[in-house]
């Protein structure tokens, strides 16, 4: 079936996926990112000290998600996607009242949880629970809202954060997604079979929860895939943060370096449209040791050459790897484990990889404190994802006949 046919006969669920992608902006680094200058000002905060702040509130988001994200296997979806809107609802008016930085800090915590956590999470285990042999396709087309919401909404927060207070923005967020996030997800959900199916038995107790997790940390193919799933995260994360030090030191600038963001939105869209039709043919476990050689190709390019066409070759292969990733593991997943616990696995990978991005600046700002060449930093980056993508190989299915 070609993407177009797929999409005109699936068009409510996958637009409720491409919905929660979009929408999971609003809790997304860097779209907070845009109100941290007001943060500081209004509570008297140094950069370190929101930093600090920033990466505890990921962490409790982080420890929150493997409980509350195995829920979406017990209840029906339309009243999962409703709590996790209004978890985001919440998040947006707690901000905005925020007369403490305690306040502030509570705020920040429901943000990275209800949006970059849960949001990305229902969307990604929705369609791979929903779809099997157009798997690829659903997961390739709900994926488009992350870079429709990173090309779309900081121009529109920018704009607006000249003309109204801080405050009012979030007040405005916080409509936008009470009045049209909200009857969105339960027009396209609301009465369809899709929104009311029990993916387990109503009789399953939470013990079942301890199994499915049981069952995982048994499974020693989990090990092998876990580097390989947490270094594209990591190594984006430092490296994009302190993205101006790295341009420095490389010998670009400030704007080539911001230029070339459009070469990373630009491929991860195509990458993520293009590995949908390849996951239906060849199955994610044969792709998933193969998608960080993109990355790992992007990494070496500055290491060998400084020209500035380096930078968009550099962002633009990232770019590649960032968007075949997401949607290679939410297939393989359902591949390796089913669709009936299928939650409760993207839960638990979902809070190793915001762990992975809250600790991420850390390690990065210490090695660059240290005065450690960039070159060096883009090399250890290199040597990990390659032995990472090694290690991966443990699932292909040319491997794992061997055993």
């Amino acid at each position: 079936m070609t993407y177009v046919a797929f999409v005109l006969k699936e068009k409510r669920l996958l637009s409720f996926g491409l919905s929660m992608t979009f929408f999971s902006s609003f809790g997304q680094t860097f779209l907070i990112s845009l109100f941290v200058p007001f943060f500081l000002e209004a509570f008297v905060l140094s950069n370190a000290g929101f930093g600090t702040m920033y990466s505890v509130a990921t962490l409790f988001s982080a420890v929150a998600l493997p409980w509350l994200g195995q829920w979406i296997d017990r209840v029906p979806l339309r009243w999962y996607s409703f709590c996790v809107a209004a978890g985001l609802l919440m998040a947006s008016l707690i901000v905005m009242v925020s007369w403490h930085v305690s306040v502030l800090f509570i705020g920040l915590i429901f943000l990275r949880l209800a949006g970059q956590g849960l949001s990305s999470h229902t969307a990604q285990t929705t369609m791979a629970r929903f779809y099997d042999s157009q798997r690829g396709k659903a997961l390739s087309i709900s994926s488009l809202g992350y870079p429709m919401g990173e090309a779309v909404l900081p121009v529109i927060i920018a704009s607006a954060l000249a003309f109204m207070h801080w405050r009012v923005a979030w007040g405005v967020i916080a409509l936008v997604i009470g009045l049209i996030l909200m009857p969105v997800l339960y027009f396209l959900i609301g009465r369809s079979k899709a929104g009311k199916i029990n993916p387990q038995e109503e009789q399953e107790s939470e013990s079942s929860a301890r199994e499915n997790y049981a069952l995982l940390f048994n499974d020693t193919r989990l090990y092998y895939l876990i580097p390989a799933i947490l270094i594209p995260p990591f190594w984006a994360t430092g490296l994009f943060l302190y993205q101006v030090s790295i341009a420095s030191d490389l010998g670009w600038t400030a704007g080539l370096i911001a230029t070339a963001f459009i070469a990373f939105a630009v491929f991860r869209i195509a990458g993520s449209l293009a590995i949908g039709p390849a996951i239906d043919r060849f199955s994610a476990k044969a792709l998933f040791p193969f998608f960080l050689i993109p990355m790992i190709l992007g990494l070496s390019v500055p290491v060998i050459y400084s020209a500035n066409w380096a930078a968009f070759v550099y962002m633009g292969l990232f770019g590649i790897t960032m968007g075949v990733g997401g949607n290679i593991k939410s297939a393989l997943w359902a591949e390796l484990y089913g669709t009936g616990m299928i939650g409760t696995v993207r839960s638990l990978f979902s809070s190793l990889m915001v762990l992975s991005t809250s600790v991420s600046p850390f390690i990065v700002g210490w090695l660059l404190d240290l005065q450690v060449p960039m070159v060096q930093l883009l090399m250890a980056a290199v040597l990990t994802s390659i032995i990472a993508m090694a290690l991966s190989f443990r699932i292909h299915p040319v491997f794992e006949n061997r055993n």
